[in-house]
């Protein structure tokens, strides 16, 4: 070996370090300390990774769930509040109603005449309530007075819209036929009403009673004869004639009528009524104001008729005086009243 050759101590770095650590134990310890120490420090930077203080930056489960729940409830609030105040879209209107065909004027009104109260009947007779109707034809209507001032009390009505609005004085005095057809429809009423005044009185009129038993001898004969019939013509022939009620309607018209529409009265002559309250309403059956159908036709110069005279406001405040005895009560009224009461008691006894 070269004296000059340099001398390597060491050539294989491993065995070196064996040496070293051989050489040194403090040595080895401390880098496995160090070794240690770079590991702990690994664990720890990863621990802080997952410490809550860096969890904090992204929310847990929980709190995105109230967080979700607080955001839906106000999108609710939100909503409800939008729906409230938002145009709701308004609904269909109703289907119109149909239109009902109303009827039309009434023909027998006159320009709304408030006297006009007999216009109902005359425009639709059929509909007129069977307690008040008596009868109607094409030419006239026949109705019971709805204030009646006597026993029995009708009223005619013509019903040609012509002439129902005329004045009847100078109507009936002018038009003869009329008049006939008046006449001959008043017989039929007064017919009609004698039978219901013979109804009302058949038990305290004297000759009805004796009429009515006469005719209960004609009955108990009908069962002892087989085939007498005591309601024919023969056999009515043999019963006294009882009370002659025609005889006690009066049928006329008033010289000023207080309602507007045509019409004749037929009334009995008792004027038994509490509808009779008042002088005129006496006084306009009971005095010239009243014109009996028979006294048609008139005198032209007959002060009663508008176009002549103006006296029958007069009549309606003259004396009162009894349709019987002829007794004068004068302004009276009371008075006449509990008279006629008496002189009806009397009267339903004949």
């Amino acid at each position: 070996m070269s004296r000059h050759q340099p001398h390597n101590t060491n050539s294989n770095p491993q065995l070196l370090d064996m040496d070293e650590s051989a050489r040194s134990p403090r040595s080895s310890k401390r880098r496995r300390q160090d070794m240690s120490a770079d590991e702990d420090e690994t664990d720890s930077a990863s621990s802080r990774a997952e410490s809550p203080s860096n969890l904090l930056d992204e929310p847990s489960s929980s709190a995105k769930g109230a967080k979700a729940t607080k955001s839906t409830a106000t999108e609710v609030r939100k909503n409800a509040f939008t729906e409230l105040m938002s145009k709701k879209p308004k609904p269909n209107p109703p289907a119109p109603a149909p239109k009902v065909q109303r009827p039309g004027p009434n023909p027998y009104f006159l320009n709304s005449d408030p006297r006009a109260g007999l216009a109902v009947y005359l425009s639709d007779p059929a509909s007129v309530p069977s307690k008040s109707m008596l009868f109607y034809n094409d030419d006239f209507v026949v109705i019971k007075d709805a204030f009646p001032k006597s026993t029995v009390h009708a009223l005619i009505l013509p019903r040609d819209i012509s002439i129902t609005h005329l004045e009847p004085l100078e109507l009936l005095n002018s038009n003869p036929e009329l008049l006939a057809s008046v006449r001959e429809i008043a017989l039929q009423t007064r017919d009609l009403l004698a039978k219901e005044l013979r109804r009302v009185h058949l038990k305290t009129s004297a000759l009805e009673r004796t009429r009515q038993k006469a005719f209960e001898g004609l009955e108990e004969r009908a069962i002892s004869e087989p085939g007498f019939d005591p309601d024919s013509e023969e056999s009515q022939a043999l019963l006294p004639p009882g009370r002659d009620w025609t005889s006690c309607i009066k049928i006329g018209v008033h010289a000023r009528p207080s309602m507007s529409n045509l019409h004749i009265h037929l009334i009995s002559e008792d004027m038994h009524s509490d509808r009779v309250k008042t002088k005129k309403h006496y006084n306009s059956f009971n005095s010239g104001f009243f014109v009996n159908l028979d006294e048609f036709p008139l005198d032209k110069g007959d002060e009663r008729i508008p176009s002549v005279g103006h006296v029958t406001n007069g009549m309606l405040k003259g004396d009162m005086v009894c349709w019987k005895c002829k007794r004068n009560f004068k302004n009276r009224f009371k008075e006449l009243k509990d008279h006629l009461d008496a002189e009806y008691e009397i009267w339903k006894k004949i």
